[in-house]
């Protein structure tokens, strides 16, 4: 087995990395989004742009509108509305209650279908949070 020699192959004749500077490379652009040009963007991001052909055609394309979608909110109407209130009435028709003995078994049934049904009327709110503001609509005369 013969040994390599490190000076005899030049092994040790590196350029002197320390000491040199990287090269600058210009950013990336950024990716093409459908709807949108580069100029639309170089504009947007403060960069000069002298075409002053992209200039007027962005004035003349009328500016995308937002699609406002109002939230829906728990309020009494949907607390007395048919997935509210009224479906508590049939939503245990199907379960069967363990009886003495069992109550915690029963009691885990109880909540699971009530937040069941919570989240059913209304997905946002956490169930705790749900029997808060439930509570808090208990006191109004229509849904009393």
């Amino acid at each position: 087995v013969a040994m390599i020699d490190p000076l005899e192959n030049n092994l040790f004749d590196l350029p002197d990395y320390e000491n040199t500077e990287d090269e600058t490379f210009p950013p990336l652009p950024p990716p093409a989004s459908p709807g949108r040009d580069d100029a639309e963007w170089a504009q947007a991001n403060g960069e000069p742009d002298g075409n002053q052909q992209s200039q007027t055609k962005d004035s003349a394309v009328a500016p995308r509108k937002a699609v406002k979608r109002p939230m829906p909110k728990l309020d009494a109407q949907r607390l007395i509305s048919e997935r509210g209130l009224p479906a508590l009435r049939h939503m245990f028709d199907s379960v069967k209650f363990k009886g003495k003995g069992h109550e915690a078994e029963d009691l885990k049934t109880l909540i699971r279908h009530m937040e069941h049904w919570a989240h059913r009327l209304f997905p946002k709110l956490q169930f705790e949070d749900f029997i808060d503001r439930v509570e808090s609509l208990g006191n109004k005369k229509e849904v009393q």
